[in-house]
């Protein structure tokens, strides 16, 4: 109960992020199905009404698809709605207890695994678990109700390993019945429990005993599972498909082979180092920035090689540890880096570092294995709590968005204009379910216009059309790609038709930031009553004033949610 006893701050974190749209919908006021997770379907008729309402920028992927498949996570939430839907807190205290039971039976695991290898390692059993307990990465899921999936993947993912291991080891005959059933509530429980599958692969391949005949056939009744959960997926059309920040492996490899270099890349130094994984989010492929980063990762590889060389030659152990680890990156590389996805594969560091300690050290090696233990002793609870307060720093921007769209002006009969939000998904679309869920008036529709993440020039050029011209394009980080794909660009002279709206891309920025000169005819004069204005200052919205015709603005760039 370590790791969640140190993770108790999260108790006042309050609503967070994506916990706002799932909220709208637990509360009866949206689509209350199992398809909680369900975001965007690739219904191309659904999308284009979203696109009417403003719930969808423009810009987006008419097929776009970001669907989950993860019921047993929903049927946790419906229970927090059940039970105590007014108390953040007490939603929050159902996470920490998640979190409590991942860490609890990965402590289980440990002890198994270590003993295997030699009694006298189970003290190096006892402090993998508690350099598990203490991974920074823990942090986010604990704060964040919707991201309570990955503490319930986890949990049933390290029982499906052990309930094997049993079985296998024990001849426990329960566990082969266990181990199948935890991997499917894995599964169910979210994509993160395909990471199962690894530490399965990784057990057959190195720490089973028997012939590969017998190793083989064990897999057989995860295979089906397995089998079973693809075949659902891809019946329910869950995955994803358009996004440049979600890929399906499987609809679309070509797309994911190219990240995967990138997205391991980070996600090793977030594991490994202080840096997050999810400053990938701010680094463009093909950058400078992005090959320094592969550079770093290349040294920190070779570093990590020459400090484990010695005790993976010697210990079976530590080899398990290893494959799972690598293994376990693959699939979490489908999504934007981020270090909340490193559960498995801080499992299997965390149990590296335990075969590290368990063997005889030369001086230099004795001086590394220091210093990745202060970090990860000291460090990383420290970093564990500046993840929270960035994630909640971002959680009182976003609040601060949907309270500074005014009330006093007859908001359900207004087309509130968003001129320069900083991202299209956190300070933009989510204001009306925000709204809706707080019982306020939410605007008729939604027009987002640019990302302001960059200097924008916004230029009158007639009643009522504006020129806006993002310095670095309307796709200035891989974040902003969230809603359309860099493999669905846009051209000079591309046309999107809304209600009340025309939009033309007149340029397109040659480094891969999407449209950087955009034209839009609005239906009436900019004047006109029917719409708010509105810029983003960095902290709030606030009212603005289109310039008169013929004259500029520019909007200077501002600070990212997260920032």
């Amino acid at each position: 109960m370590l790791s969640a006893l140190l993770l108790l701050p999260a108790l006042w974190g309050g609503f967070q992020l994506d916990d706002h749209l799932q909220r709208f919908r637990l509360l009866g006021l949206g689509d209350p199905s199992i398809q909680l997770f369900v975001f965007y379907d690739g219904d191309v008729a659904a999308n284009r009404g979203q696109m009417e309402e403003g719930t969808l920028p423009w810009w987006a992927s008419p097929d776009l698809r970001h669907a989950n498949f993860r019921y047993l996570s929903v049927l946790s939430m419906q229970l927090d709605y059940l039970l105590w839907p007014d108390s953040a807190t007490l939603m929050h205290l159902h996470s920490l207890v998640w979190l409590g039971l991942c860490v609890g039976v990965a402590a289980v695991l440990y002890r198994r695994l270590f003993g295997r290898e030699a009694r006298g390692a189970l003290w190096a059993a006892g402090l993998a678990a508690l350099l598990y307990a203490l991974d920074d990465a823990h942090s986010l899921p604990a704060v964040y109700i919707a991201n309570r999936n990955a503490l319930l993947a986890t949990f049933f993912g390290l029982l499906c390993l052990e309930c094997h291991a049993r079985w296998r080891d024990d001849g426990w005959r329960a566990g082969g019945v266990l181990a199948p059933v935890s991997l499917a509530l894995s599964l169910l429980s979210a994509e993160l429990g395909v990471s199962t599958l690894a530490l399965l692969g990784a057990w057959v391949l190195v720490l089973d005993r028997g012939s590969w005949r017998e190793r083989l056939l064990s897999l057989l009744p995860h295979a089906g599972v397995a089998f079973g959960w693809f075949l659902s997926y891809r019946i329910g059309g869950f995955g994803a498909q358009g996004s440049g920040v979600y890929v399906d492996p499987l609809g679309d490899p070509a797309g994911f082979l190219a990240l995967l270099a990138d997205r391991t890349t980070a996600l090793i130094l977030g594991q490994w180092t202080p840096f997050p994984a999810d400053w990938a989010f701010v680094i463009d492929s093909g950058t400078r920035a992005a090959w320094g980063l592969r550079f770093a990762t290349l040294t920190l590889v070779v570093g990590i090689g020459w400090l484990f060389f010695k005790v993976l030659r010697r210990s079976p152990l530590a080899r398990f540890f290893l494959v799972g680890a690598v293994l376990s990156l693959v699939p979490i590389s489908a999504v934007g880096p981020q270090n909340r996805l490193l559960f498995f594969v801080g499992f299997c560091s965390m149990g590296l570092l335990g075969c590290l300690a368990a063997g005889p050290l030369d001086a230099s090696r004795r001086l590394a294995f220091g210093g990745l233990l202060v970090f990860h002793l000291l460090a990383a609870p420290v970093a564990a709590y500046v993840f929270l307060d960035v994630q909640n720093r971002a959680a009182r921007r976003m609040e601060a968005a949907s309270e500074s769209v005014p009330d006093d002006v007859g908001l359900d009969r207004h087309d509130v204009i968003l001129v320069n939000p900083t991202d299209s998904v956190y300070l933009t679309t989510s204001i009306v379910t925000m709204r809706w869920a707080d019982g306020r008036a939410a605007p008729r529709r939604l027009r987002v216009l640019s990302n302001g993440l960059t200097d924008v020039r916004v230029v009158r050029v007639g009643e009522t059309e504006l020129l806006l011209e993002p310095a670095a394009g309307l796709f200035p980080d891989p974040f902003s790609r969230y809603h359309r794909s860099s493999e669905r660009p846009f051209r000079a002279g591309d046309v999107e038709e809304l209600s009340d709206l025309r939009i033309e891309v007149l340029e397109v920025d040659p480094e891969g930031g999407g449209p950087s000169s955009i034209r839009y005819d609005f239906a009436e004069p900019l004047e006109a009553k029917r719409y708010l204005w509105m810029v983003w200052n960095g902290s709030r919205y606030e009212k603005w004033v289109p310039p008169d015709v013929g004259r500029e603005v520019v909007l200077r760039s501002q600070p990212g949610i997260f920032e």
